[in-house]
């Protein structure tokens, strides 16, 4: 009896070249074209003039709460915490935002809340703010003076 013929065993290339083609084509599409920053052309200024500055500096008012929902404005205590509708800061925003209106810069309000304050506290510092900017728009102060420079620190 003749010994059988052993065929070589072969692998089939033809999928692992269409994996191969399909990665290809995938990182073809999804690769970004990005121009080299030598290449971007930026005129530059001849003249350079530092900027001039401001003839008025902007007027602070700086209000502090504190943990326990005190609010102090520049250092003054105002209304108890728990008084809700602060007509003392009102009062007070409302004085300042008339003073402000007639001088030459604009007020930026820094409001700054210490970590363990409640949120309510800030919420009624900023409904204060708003009442006033009411009162003040009702009293004719130009749009653009209300009291509307905020700031967060």
């Amino acid at each position: 009896m003749p010994a059988p013929e052993l065929e070589e065993d072969s692998v089939d290339l033809t999928p692992m070249i269409d994996v191969v083609f399909l990665l290809l084509i995938f990182f073809m599409v999804t690769m970004r074209i990005v121009q080299e920053e030598t290449e971007l052309i930026i005129p530059l200024p001849s003249n350079v003039t530092p900027p001039e500055p401001p003839e008025h500096l902007p007027q602070n008012i700086n209000i502090e709460i504190d943990p326990f929902g005190q609010v102090s404005v520049d250092g003054q205590p105002m209304d108890k915490p728990d008084e809700r509708s602060m007509p003392q800061l009102t009062a007070y925003l409302l004085r300042r935002g008339q003073m402000d209106a007639r001088g030459p810069a604009k007020t930026i309000i820094n409001i700054t809340p210490d970590g363990q304050a409640r949120h309510k506290h800030t919420i009624n510092v900023l409904n204060s703010l708003t009442k006033a900017n009411r009162e003040l728009d009702k009293l004719g102060i130009p749009k653009d003076r209300l009291l509307k420079q905020i700031t967060f620190q």
